[in-house]
């Protein structure tokens, strides 16, 4: 299957029933595709691949979606709640050695953290890539950053001169979104995909 990093694909649940899921592997392995599937919630999608063993298949309509990266020189932003990292580790994964990037990624809990060694070494290993977790409610004394992605972004880049891509909540991408047109990004350097 020939994917683009930050597209998705449909998983047919049954007759009446699919639940849309973002590709987080690297878009140029051509055997093999990864999805983050938050079963938490424990609907239809989440009984679904709970009951799932290892080999069975399951029905795909893919690939999906235009959240793609898009070709311009300008350093890529990446910011992302929750399972919104889905799609933008894709195009990390996929792009991470062509153009630098910065991942702030939002989370509530350390609990919530997952694949920080995996981003830590992506860092260590490709200079132009750096990332962030930025915690909402930690629950202990974390020694990282604290407060809303947004603020941390607004912060620490130099707007106008980033492309942006905004996955995760609606709340996140309006927030977001609105801070960067107020300073003078434009729109065309905007991309967002919610979950």
């Amino acid at each position: 299957m020939s994917v683009c990093a930050g597209q998705y694909a449909t998983v047919i649940i049954d007759e009446k029933t699919r639940r849309q899921y973002s590709f987080c592997s690297d878009a140029k392995q051509t055997n093999a595709v990864s999805f983050v599937i938050d079963t938490a919630p424990g609907g239809p999608g989440s009984q679904f691949f709970l009951k799932k063993r290892v080999g069975e298949s399951v029905q795909l309509l893919a690939p999906l979606g235009t959240f793609t990266l898009h070709d311009s020189p300008r350093k890529k932003v990446l910011v992302a709640t929750g399972t919104g990292i889905a799609p933008l580790k894709s195009m990390i994964m996929s792009y991470i050695d062509q153009i630098p990037m910065t991942l702030y990624w939002g989370l509530r809990y350390e609990t919530d953290i997952y694949w920080e060694r995996e981003f830590s070494d992506l860092e260590r290993q490709h200079p132009t890539f750096t990332y962030f977790i930025v915690l909402s409610k930690p629950e202990s004394p974390w020694k990282g950053r604290v407060g809303h992605v947004t603020d941390y972004v607004m912060k620490e880049e130099r707007l106008e001169g980033n492309d942006y891509y905004l996955c995760g909540n609606q709340h996140m991408i309006v927030d977001v979104e609105q801070a960067l047109l107020a300073h003078a990004v434009s729109k065309e350097q905007i991309y967002t995909e919610q979950f």
